[in-house]
């Protein structure tokens, strides 16, 4: 075997070795580069969730949780929203008078036309689902108990990538189970806390400890 040929082959290895090494290395860049774009995506969210007036209505939460701008925002209800006149309203409901159809907000807001930039950390709320009073499992506006809304968008590259997202809307694991932290309730907490460190100071100062306690 003379040297050309072993200097052939050694060659041919060394040139597969760094094709090999290339080929990881532009792998290995593209798969930080989507992780770095998953990582920093924007993140549409919904969901309902209780009011301090928790027996009155829940309200309906949007939010981009994300890290960057969602673009062209559009949104989907199924089943769609009813459209109940405002007389019809108040004869389902028990418990509220109304003056108009709060969904029609909904409505103006969110299903009109795609909402160009919504950015990260925003939220809007609505007031969405009004118990009737009477048991029934739906809603004064005629919604359902579990429902969905569809949230598609995208992000601000230059290629953009489109996202459709569908989330729950579920009433039932709210209505008459959940009852909210209230501003009273996080005050009546904090009153606590300071209570027992004034309590722990004072032991820890020498001072015979009375018993001052109070329930909030």
């Amino acid at each position: 075997m003379d040297v050309d040929y072993i200097t052939i082959v050694i060659n041919a290895i060394l040139a597969s070795c760094t094709l090999g090494t290339l080929i990881v290395a532009v792998i290995t860049f593209r798969q930080a580069k989507a992780f770095e774009k998953e990582r920093t995506r924007p993140m549409m969210q919904a969901h309902l969730r209780i009011t301090e007036d928790y027996a009155s209505h829940y309200e309906l939460a949007i939010s981009n949780v994300g890290q960057t701008i969602a673009h062209n925002v559009c949104f989907r209800f199924d089943p769609p929203l009813p459209e109940l006149e405002v007389i019809e309203l108040n004869e389902r409901s028990e418990r509220s008078h109304f003056n108009q159809n709060l969904l029609s907000i909904v409505r103006e807001r969110l299903l009109c036309e795609p909402i160009r930039t919504w950015v990260p950390g925003y939220e809007i709320t609505a007031m969405f689902w009004h118990p009737t009073g009477n048991g029934s499992a739906t809603s004064v506006e005629g919604l359902p108990e579990k429902m969905t809304v569809e949230i598609s968008y995208t992000d601000g590259h230059k290629k953009p990538t489109k996202y459709v997202e569908v989330f729950e809307l579920n009433a039932a694991i709210l209505y008459g189970i959940a009852k909210p932290k209230t501003s009273l309730y996080r005050i009546q907490k904090d009153l606590q806390e300071i209570h027992r460190e004034l309590k722990s100071m004072r032991e820890g100062m020498g001072y015979v400890s009375a018993d001052t306690s109070r329930v909030y």
